[in-house]
């Protein structure tokens, strides 16, 4: 089990089953010292530890951060994985159309050469790699339909690098309820672990949600998820 521990929390936050952890912070100098620590890779400095299995591992790599939804912003990483597996699905599956489809581009680069009084010279065996690369091919990201962009988002790194969690910061500012729940079922139904930081309650009750909220006093009231 994956699990968060926040030194002014009672409890470690646990990732289970068919549950959306959401915490809120309603200081907003707590929550923004908070934010800072997530968005700036500074967990440990600030007392925020996760593990699995009660085995610490560090954020790095392991925790992806999202605070900016208009900018959902793919790594290069991610891009190499997915350029590799599309090639490795053209090689396979559309095997004879990316050999006519090479055979076309060698043949173009040698008719426009046949226009000039100098010589050229290219690469005749390239791979499709440098081809995705040549067009820019990447995930569409939508800024006016931002709920199907971030469920892209996340399911595409999920599958691509693994994370073990997922942490975003005021998610209830730009969805609606609906709208969440939309996107919970999808992660839920991925079995993929979200933290979900939010500097105020001011949104309705979600079947999935299991909610901590760190008041202005420093209390923390807990408003565990319905069963679902």
């Amino acid at each position: 089990m994956i699990m968060v521990c926040f030194d002014f929390l009672s409890e470690p936050i646990r990732f289970e089953e068919n549950c959306i952890n959401v915490l809120c912070i309603e200081n907003p100098k707590f929550f923004r010292s908070v934010c800072n620590a997530f968005i700036n890779d500074e967990t440990e400095e600030n007392k925020i530890i996760f593990s699995e299995n009660f085995i610490p591992f560090k954020a790095k790599g392991n925790v992806l951060v999202t605070d900016d939804y208009f900018d959902l912003v793919y790594s290069n990483a991610v891009i190499k994985k997915l350029y590799e597996q599309t090639e490795k699905y053209c090689n396979t599956e559309l095997s004879k159309e990316t050999v006519q489809l090479k055979t076309h581009i060698v043949n173009y680069f040698e008719n426009i050469i046949k226009e000039f009084d100098y010589d050229f010279d290219f690469d005749y065996e390239f791979n499709l790699l440098d081809l995705f690369k040549a067009v820019n091919l990447k995930p569409v990201s939508d800024k006016y339909n931002l709920l199907n962009t971030l469920v892209d988002y996340i399911l595409i790194l999920n599958k691509y690098i693994a994370p073990k969690c997922f942490v975003l910061l005021n998610l209830h500012l730009y969805f609606s309820d609906e709208e969440l729940d939309l996107f919970y079922n999808d992660v839920v139904n991925n079995h993929i672990n979200i933290l979900v930081v939010e500097s105020k309650k001011t949104f309705g009750k979600n079947k999935y949600e299991n909610i901590i909220i760190y008041d202005n006093d420093f209390c923390e009231i807990v408003d565990n998820m319905e069963k679902i």
